[in-house]
């Protein structure tokens, strides 16, 4: 193996390691785990909503909600949801917790939406919808943050 791992070295062939330096073996299978990262991805869009409706760009507001949706619920590729993922945790009140966040971060998600869709068709002013986002996003990543934090 270590005659291998020179032979790949001298070949300019680097592998990156399993486990980060540092990294506990549970921390590098929680990094793997594809809900999670897809809601880290998600948080990190939310949390970017701002960004894009100050911009004007409200077409990228809905689909940062239409890019979370589908895993909140719908198991999808990762195989989860964070609803079956509610299911299988191992105390009623993680489940209550997760499904109260889930519920929150769905709300909040269709208000940003309707006041996205709201200014694209000319119905609200963007200063108007500037304050739903504002309040919504907060909510959104408050309950992203609780999801995560069961997870």
């Amino acid at each position: 193996a270590c005659l291998a791992a020179a032979a790949a070295a001298a070949a300019g062939l680097h592998a990156p390691p399993a486990i980060a330096i540092g990294e506990s073996l549970m921390e590098a299978a929680v990094s793997a785990d594809p809900l999670i990262v897809r809601l880290k991805q998600a948080r990190e869009g939310i949390a970017a909503v701002p960004l894009q409706a100050d911009s004007g760009d409200w077409a990228a507001v809905r689909k940062t909600v239409s890019f979370t949706l589908p895993f909140l619920t719908l198991k999808g590729y990762t195989g989860e949801s964070v609803k079956s993922r509610a299911a299988s945790l191992k105390t009623e009140q993680a489940k209550a917790t997760v499904l109260d966040q889930r519920s929150a971060l769905l709300i909040s998600l269709a208000k940003l939406d309707k006041a996205a869709y709201a200014v694209q068709i000319g119905k609200t002013p963007p200063a108007e919808a500037s304050e739903v986002v504002t309040t919504s996003v907060d909510d959104a990543l408050a309950a992203m943050d609780g999801i995560l934090a069961e997870f």
